[in-house]
């Protein structure tokens, strides 16, 4: 099975995740939690005087003050494999937080020996930030400071307060002088309450309560500006944190579940071959990816010091999908083992309750949904477009994302035709030629080409961005099977001399490509087809019939399977190959779909003889062919084109409406929202596979049912939202836009049907990535 993305970013911090997952198999075992419950603080502190002399409470510690600065990638990487076996011990606020904080802070006497005592393990300083129970912010603190004659006065309330019972002190915020500041406060330090509260996982925290404390001067760590910013910093890194914590717990509580689902018996068979508890799993798994894609993504941002406002949004993001994903996969882990998960005996309970104590910890989904709704917000003014000259060397990389935003921006609203926007269904050849033809002047036809092919070369940031362009200014899709699918299988698979012949009619747009797949008898078991291509001479002769054959009315040559080889099994015995439409003995019939529309076809082939070198690969090796090319075809049926497009139809005809208002459209569409920026994640991810040169393997399944579930989930909302009106068929006016709802519809249905049904993918999946059994 695919193992957990490695969210490390140095060869360094791999060996230090290697080694923190040998540590807590070893000494860490899930069968020490039960006894730590409600004991000490819910934790082994002889445990935690280990995790320090491996040097993890150091990590965030700057070498100043005796700690390793190895920075939140490090220790998110330690913090996984703490959550793989549901540590409780406080790595996360003490070794995290508060050490952040700390870092962030002007050095002082203070500051540096609670630096030290954090990275010897020997002070539990836990942050106290929280000013109300049900919301993290930072941002505004309601706790009070001013002088005494002693030093300082503290009054508020803290809620919140991980492992307060443990605690050595904590780090408390106020406003002094108007100004925010950060104290430190010790229990036992006059006018101190705690309140504790037991929470699902046996560990506790406290209510904080400071009246009229007393405090010497020293207390006082810092004020001023700086402090609010070092707060929120360090609060989003805790959230990071969180998210790793979730992660490696989401992920050790699937394993235990999938290895219950392959040994369980009933009915006298496996429980893990039955379809429906597979397709469950499938469902688990992708959440699973989600998460690490977008960890992945907000750890690259808070390292690199990305934009302030993009880098929050992702952490967000992050630990909006860690927190959401976790719940469902250990919720679904209880059904998944049935009664006996529900008992205390099976680990399940103890990743459950663990999950939703971190899952709450900083902010549970909800609240991370608005944040993402404030960030991503859809009344952002967009900047006028720029001019930008193109790159000397061609080379579109090297501009500044921003930059290559603008260029792509500028040249579709200066050349591409306004009747052509958000065209109501899939265009003709005929009606996107002369756009094909521009394109292609232009260089820009193949973005995913690699430059010496022709193409743009674009990394998989700029691809996402060329494709966001395009959704933004509603360009229709042109017929390009031969570029996302033929070009690339012929770069990779071809002959020199197939490269030399195919690739540059592809985009003189001389060759326009169908793809013949599909039978009438074989649709998602595309291994039992029936076409035949006998071997004749230098020839084939092929005989069969295709359909679902997209515009292959236009279409000037077709990829076809056929078999060559009927003594073997049915995946051994077919080969690929390209043939030329106008060849004698085939015809063309259109299918009307339910919209009206013919974007389909059959396609009969009767005693169509083609040369001996238009075989693709080796003769009987097409399935292999075939696998890499449904990896092209799933990777572009997953790309987030169409849920960009949905996404901004629905937010015009929302607006429109006045139903960003309605707080329950609000968190619907926010949700949705969320679901479209992690597509966007997980697409990338797969792109950069495919930039690389690397084969795609069977988990890009999950991308396409992902990608096309999103889409239909869009297009429902939105006739959901047009009320009686959801019907219409044609534009309708929403604003200064038009927009076909039921086009949306109608094109959103049978994505989950092509390249091999959503069910077929989850099939795939559940063998070929999960390894469950038949």
């Amino acid at each position: 099975m695919n193992k957990p993305e490695n969210i490390a970013h140095s060869d360094d911090i791999a060996l230090l995740a290697s080694s923190a997952r040998t540590f807590c198999d070893k000494d860490a075992p899930l069968s020490r939690l039960r006894a730590l419950r409600g004991k000490d603080g819910g934790f082994d502190h002889a445990l935690w005087a280990q995790m320090a002399e491996l040097g993890w409470t150091a990590i965030q510690v700057p070498e100043r003050a005796g700690g390793l600065e190895l920075g939140v990638a490090a220790l998110c990487a330690v913090v996984e494999e703490m959550g793989r076996a549901a540590a409780p011990e406080p790595l996360v606020p003490v070794a995290g937080m508060s050490a952040r904080l700390l870092a962030l802070l002007p050095s002082g006497e203070r500051v540096n020996a609670l630096l030290e005592g954090i990275a010897a393990g020997t002070c539990l300083a836990l942050p106290a930030w929280q000013e109300k129970a049900f919301d993290p912010s930072v941002d505004d603190a309601g706790t009070h400071a001013e002088r005494s004659t002693e030093g300082w006065r503290l009054s508020g309330r803290k809620h919140c307060v991980p492992f307060a019972d443990a605690a050595h002190g904590f780090l408390v915020n106020a406003k002094l002088e108007g100004k925010p500041a950060v104290f430190w406060v010790e229990p036992s330090s006059p006018g101190v309450s705690l309140a504790l509260h037991a929470l699902a996982d046996g560990t506790t925290q406290g209510t904080l309560e400071l009246a009229a404390v007393t405090l010497p001067a020293d207390a006082l760590l810092a004020q001023g500006d700086g402090v609010a910013e070092a707060l929120t910093q360090a609060q989003e890194e805790g959230m990071l944190l969180t998210s790793a914590y979730l992660l490696g717990l989401a992920w050790a509580c699937f394993e235990i579940t999938l290895k219950y689902l392959n040994t369980r018996q009933q009915f006298g068979k496996v429980i893990g071959s039955f379809q429906a508890l597979q397709h469950r799993m499938t469902n688990l798994y992708l959440q699973r990816q989600l998460i690490a894609a977008c960890l992945s993504e907000a750890i690259a941002a808070a390292v690199t010091n990305a934009d302030p406002r993009e880098r929050t949004l992702m952490i967000h993001r992050a630990k909006y999908r860690a927190t959401e994903a976790a719940f469902l996969i250990t919720r679904d882990a209880i059904q998944l083992h049935g009664g006996i998960g529900f008992t205390d005996e099976c680990d399940v309970g103890t990743f459950v309750n663990r999950a939703l104590v971190y899952g709450t910890a900083l902010g549970n989904g909800t609240w991370h949904s608005r944040r993402i709704a404030e960030l991503a917000s859809n009344d952002v003014q967009e900047q006028a477009t720029r001019k930008v000259a193109d790159p000397a060397d061609g080379d579109w990389n090297s501009l500044p994302d921003e930059d290559f935003r603008h260029a792509v921006r500028g040249w579709f609203e200066a050349n591409y035709p306004a009747e052509l926007r958000y065209p109501p269904r899939r265009p003709r050849w005929a009606e996107v030629k002369s756009w094909y033809l521009a394109l292609s002047a232009r260089g820009w036809l193949a973005p995913a080409w690699p430059r010496e092919h022709g193409g743009m070369g674009l990394d998989p940031t700029k691809l996402l961005i060329f494709i966001e362009e395009q959704e933004r200014h509603g360009v229709a899709r042109t017929p390009d099977m031969g570029l996302v699918m033929v070009g690339p299988l012929l770069i990779k698979h071809g002959t020199p001399e197939q490269r030399a012949r195919y690739l540059p009619d592809i985009l003189a747009g001389e060759n326009i490509w169908c793809q013949g797949y599909s039978e009438p008898n074989a649709g998602s078991d595309l291994a039992s087809l029936r076409t035949e291509a006998v071997l004749d001479g230098d020839h084939f002769v092929i005989n069969g019939q295709k359909t679902w054959t997209t515009l292959a009315q236009d279409a000037t040559h077709m990829f076809l399977l056929a078999r060559t080889d009927k003594t073997v099994k049915k995946q051994a015995g077919i080969s690929f190959i390209l043939v030329d439409m106008k060849t004698p003995g085939i015809t063309v019939r259109p299918i009307r779909n339910i919209a009206g529309h013919e974007e389909f076809c059959e396609v009969f082939l009767d005693n169509v003889r083609v040369p001996a070198d238009s075989l693709v690969g080796g003769l009987n090796q097409g399935w292999t062919i075939a696998k890499a090319l449904l990896g092209f075809e799933r990777i572009f049926l997953g790309s987030p084109k169409q849920s960009q497009y949905a996404l901004q139809r629905l937010t015009e005809v929302a607006r429109n409406q006045g139903l960003f208002e309605d707080g329950a459209f609000r968190d619907r569409y926010t949700r949705l929202k969320a679901d479209v920026l992690d597509l966007e994640t997980y697409y990338g991810h797969f792109a950069a596979l495919v930039k690389r040169g690397e084969t795609l393997g069977p988990d890009v399944s999950m991308l396409k049912v992902f990608g096309t579930e999103t889409y239909a989930k869009l297009t429902e909302l939105l006739i959901e939202i047009r009320g009686t009106a959801g019907a219409r068929i044609g534009k309708q006016q929403a604003g200064e836009h038009k927009v076909d709802v039921m086009s949306l519809f109608y094109t959103s249905r049978p994505a989950t049907i092509y390249g091999g049904t959503n069910e077929i993918q989850r099939n795939i999946v559940s063998k070929a990535v999960l390894g469950l059994p038949d």
